[in-house]
């Protein structure tokens, strides 16, 4: 469970092959056991946990902090305080995992599992975020906090440089609000969910929307009442007459009442339905006012921007693409494909569009020759590079003919990529980017697989020789691949004639060289056979 999951979309998305995905796993076994891996079945459901102990933490710490202040409000046996202890301890087990749990980085593509480079990332910064904001503090406040209420504010404390134990409890509370951090982290999580369920994207939109709005209105609530806490203290005696929370008589109310009031003064301002800013008001409550304005001003932008992103994601990609899915379903209905071809089709279609609708040819006409071949000599040139036969008589510029000569296909399970019946007429060269093809003779019989990066049939490509062996390549699974026509490579090479014998000169040498080879190893291997065979006869 601690290894890559691969029925996983998301290890699908980073390893596009079944081969990629073994060799991954191959390598995390063997070098780095003792750690988890990112797109493990374990790692999503903690992540599944973590996504519904954040919603609990954003919900109740901000609330736990600012309004349950007096020492005869904190039984740590009631279950809201239960709830808070809860989320604290599941955090405190998050950071055990976020310690041992590899990262992918996407600029380099790869997945990092040694224990030390994650430990060194992890403890540069959010280790002390996620500490820091995972201590219990509700067992800290049941056996420490004096039973009088907290009569001297914050601020005055930090002002008058005096130490009070409250001002200390009141800050040492604050700081699990720290927590709020993680609300990049709790998206993702999401996100991961959703893109493993394969949940549309604008759901995934509009429950990001969903979740910042409410938060947002949540939190400013909170923030509304503390900042007139930290600025007056407790003490409803020595709070200033002229604070909103004196005069809404809110000191002595229960703590759900004082978040309602509290809320629906939220409500007010962010929505800038009205204002409440005038002479008769403390400079706080001036302050926190304009703050809630001005958030209130950002929302709303917010809101409309992602509105706007909402509405044009419901119509362009995912769209099209289920309209293509439509079109496709129709074309097999009318031409009455058998099922084994539509579910073919429908498995193409899936892998080749990537669950999205990519107008690759408008893509490649906008930005033009030059950058296409770029993205093709990155891609394909360490390919055509680990062919020694050509490295070692092709010049540059007919590398670079080459590489904008190779013909991008995907191939199905068990889908021919090159027959051998079709003689040396059709003797192509193939390149496997991603997956698994297998090579077979032409009498059907298996001799290897070919894996990512490895390529084959550069010398039935150049010499046309009727004693060359022709072979049948079959794709093990779905497989992407760069297929160089023979037809091209002639035609190529007709236009450079020194170049075109020097390579055929080489080719026939290395090849007839490989036959050697092959014959004295069953030459070998017959004579080690039969002399095995004759001395068992001769003790028998």
């Amino acid at each position: 469970m601690c290894y890559l999951d691969q029925t996983s979309p998301l290890s699908r998305e980073v390893f596009r092959s079944d081969t990629a995905m073994k060799r991954e796993i191959s390598r995390h076994i063997s070098f780095y056991a003792s750690t988890i891996h990112p797109f493990s079945y374990i790692r999503f459901c903690w992540e599944s946990i973590m996504i519904v102990t954040f919603a609990l933490a954003f919900i109740v710490l901000p609330y736990d902090v600012v309004y349950l202040y007096h020492p005869d409000e904190y039984d740590v046996l009631s279950w809201f305080h239960v709830l808070v202890l809860c989320v604290d301890f599941i955090c405190l087990i998050d950071i055990c995992f976020n310690i041992r749990t590899g990262y992918y980085e996407k600029d380099r593509q790869y997945v990092e599992l040694s224990a030390g480079k994650i430990a060194h990332r992890y403890l540069r910064f959010w280790f002390w975020i996620d500490l820091i904001s995972s201590a219990p503090d509700p067992l800290f406040s049941h056996y420490i906090v004096p039973k009088q209420a907290l009569h001297h504010a914050f601020i005055e404390c930090l002002s008058k440089r005096e130490f009070h134990f409250g001002c200390f409890w009141d800050s040492w509370k604050v700081l699990s609000v720290m927590k709020i951090f993680r609300l990049p982290t709790f998206l993702r999580y999401i996100s991961n969910v959703f893109k493993r369920f394969r949940i549309r994207r604008n759901v995934f939109k509009f429950t990001t929307i969903a979740t910042i709005i409410v938060l947002s209105f949540h939190w400013m609530s909170c923030m509304m009442f503390l900042v007139p806490r930290f600025a007056q203290g407790t003490d409803p005696e020595l709070v200033d007459p002229q604070s909103w929370t004196v005069k809404d008589d809110l000191w002595d109310q229960e703590p759900i009442y004082r978040y309602y009031e509290t809320l629906a003064r939220t409500v007010y301002l962010l929505g800038m339905v009205t204002h409440s800013i005038d002479f008769f008001m403390t400079n706080e409550d001036v302050v926190m006012d304009m703050l809630a304005i001005v958030i209130g001003y950002v929302l709303k932008i917010y809101i409309l921007a992602e509105l706007i992103i909402f509405i044009r994601i419901m119509f362009s990609s995912t769209t099209k693409y289920h309209e293509q899915h439509h079109e496709l379903q129709n074309y097999i209905r009318h031409e009455q494909l058998p099922a084994s071809l539509e579910k073919q089709l429908f498995q193409y279609y899936d892998y080749r569009v990537a669950d999205l609708y990519s107008r690759k040819a408008m893509i490649d006409q906008v930005t033009g020759a030059q950058f296409f071949f770029a993205i093709r000599k990155d891609v394909a040139g360490p390919l055509i590079a680990d062919v020694t036969l050509f490295r070692d008589t092709l010049s540059a510029g007919v590398i670079h003919k080459l590489l904008a000569a190779l013909r991008y296909q995907i191939f199905l399970k068990d889908d021919l990529v090159v027959n051998a019946a079709r003689g040396s007429k059709f003797a192509d060269m193939v390149f496997v980017i991603r997956g698994t093809v297998a090579i077979y003779t032409s009498a059907w019989r298996e001799v290897l697989h070919l894996e990512d990066g490895e390529h084959f049939g550069e010398y039935q490509l150049v010499l046309d020789d009727p004693d060359i062996k022709y072979s049948n390549i079959v794709a093990v699974e779905t497989s992407e691949v760069y297929v160089l026509d023979k037809s091209v490579f002639n035609e190529i090479l007709s236009q450079h004639p020194i170049l075109q014998e020097q390579i055929a000169t080489l080719a026939r040498e290395r090849y007839d060289a490989l036959v050697a080879l092959e014959k004295n190893l069953v030459l070998k291997t017959i004579e080690e056979t039969e002399t095995i065979r004759r001395t068992r006869k001769f003790y028998q």
